[in-house]
């Protein structure tokens, strides 16, 4: 029988087999004979790689010349990102042990280039940096793919959490809408609709009195939007046709996990609340509040989404259109645009918020956005927020109103020295007449 002598002196049958030979390696044929000084040798003919390691009791084992250009590749920082020993052992299933001693012999480390003596050997230089090249964008792309599926499981993770904290309450709160009482109001015989939004209500805003001059929280939030809506209800001067309740545009204060508006911005709560219960009980509270005025008249709610709340307005429409679905006397129009509009009689009515375009642009929107509408309605209008205070102009065919605010300054508002009149307002708009009178219920120091 012939035998191997390796480097260390030790002769070895030439039968000898190992587990490396299932990454591809041959064992040499028989009645061929070597007397080995280096640790290695590579057999071109057959495109093996026979090493003799003391981990195997100085006998050799074959890899393939693709499994060991691989791990080469793999264990090089220039392309395969300098995998460590663990990471090649356990993608190459390469025993640790032989790996460390296996990459010592052949002399890697990181810092080396990906070929080997045989390739360089083998090619022109030109061919190797352009196949580098190709191998370095095929890295690239890898990296790519890896940092690709990292944030879609990071946003899955997210999503997940979001599911199992927020969203079972929410669907928990999530009930159908109950008959109310309807308040026996003197009619008349032209008929008008009620518009009423509480825009920049900031649900879960916080103002200290000493720092502020005035309490913000919760309790007074909720107060103040519900004896608002009793006064304004009290003032009317005959009952509505319907009521035209326009909701979002910053009702809530924050609109994510971090307690931070749409684009980040940190905010202050309400008594370091959560933003999950920003979130239920500012669903609630404006379901207690269409509720309110369901007894006044039949209730439309449209949506204007704010710069705060832009995606939790999203979630609050969602909420009350699964609430009032099949109720007769509520119905809920959703949309994700900026700018909704609401024909009513003949008056065509606009909303938005007021943080994306210029008030005196908005008429000339409207007659392009709804062309048609536009010249079937004899009165246009706009509705928007954003600013706290009242403001109404006429401009391009249209009025346009700027709503105010139910919410007391913050820190923040209270040193920058903003400052507005409070309250609620409520405008009619007549079914032939278009708008025809407002009225204002103030929010005054007790």
């Amino acid at each position: 029988m012939y035998r191997f002598k390796n480097m260390y002196g030790d002769e070895v049958p030439t039968n000898t087999k190992c587990q490396a030979s299932r990454h591809g390696g041959a064992s040499m044929d028989e009645g061929e004979q070597y007397i080995v000084d280096s640790p290695y040798y590579y057999n071109r003919q057959t495109d093996v790689y026979v090493t003799f390691l003391r981990s195997v009791g100085g006998k050799p084992i074959t890899v393939s010349g693709d499994t060991h250009r691989a791990m080469k590749e793999a264990y090089s920082n220039m392309v395969g990102g300098g995998a460590t020993i663990n990471e090649i052992s356990r993608n190459f299933q390469f025993p640790r042990a032989w790996f460390d001693e296996y990459r010592r012999l052949h002399g890697w480390t990181h810092d080396m280039d990906p070929y080997t003596d045989e390739e360089i050997e083998d090619f022109e230089v030109e061919d190797l940096v352009d196949d580098l090249v190709l191998r370095q964008r095929r890295s690239l792309h890898i990296a790519y793919e890896k940092r690709k599926w990292k944030d879609i499981q990071t946003d899955a993770d997210k999503w997940r959490t979001f599911e199992d904290t927020v969203m079972e309450q929410f669907k928990h709160q999530v009930s159908k809408a109950q008959k109310v009482p309807k308040l026996k109001m003197r009619k008349h015989d032209e008929p008008y609709a009620l518009v009423v939004s509480p825009t920049d209500f900031h649900w879960g805003k916080f103002g200290w009195e000493d720092e502020t001059g005035e309490t913000y929280n919760f309790e007074e939030a909720e107060k103040r939007l519900m004896s608002k809506t009793e006064e304004l209800v009290a003032r009317l001067p005959y009952q509505p046709e319907k009521i035209i309740l326009a909701t979002g545009s910053d009702w809530f204060h924050v609109d994510n996990d971090a307690g931070g508006t749409t684009r980040g911005t940190p905010m202050g709560t309400s008594s370091c609340s959560s933003p999950a219960e920003i979130l239920i009980t500012g669903c609630e509270l404006a379901k207690r509040h269409i509720d309110l005025l369901r007894q006044v008249a039949p209730v439309d709610v449209v949506f204007m989404a704010g710069n705060h709340d832009r995606f939790s307005a999203l979630t609050l429409a969602l909420y009350l259109r699964a609430s009032y679905e099949g109720v007769d006397d509520c119905e809920v129009h959703m949309t994700v645009k900026t700018r909704h509009y609401h024909p009513y009689g003949n008056t065509l009515i606009g909303f938005t918020h007021g943080d994306t375009v210029k008030q005196l642009r908005l008429p000339s929107l409207m007659a392009q956005e709804q062309w048609e509408a536009w010249g079937e309605h004899q009165h246009k209008v706009w509705f928007s927020g954003h600013f706290h205070h009242q403001s109404v102009k006429e401009d391009g065919g249209a009025t346009c109103i700027i709503l105010p605010s139910l919410a007391a300054n913050d820190r923040w508002h209270a040193r920058m020295g903003y400052k507005s009149q409070a309250g609620l307002s409520g405008h009619f708009i007549d079914k032939e007449k278009g708008l025809i009178g407002s009225m204002f219920c103030p929010v005054l120091d007790d």
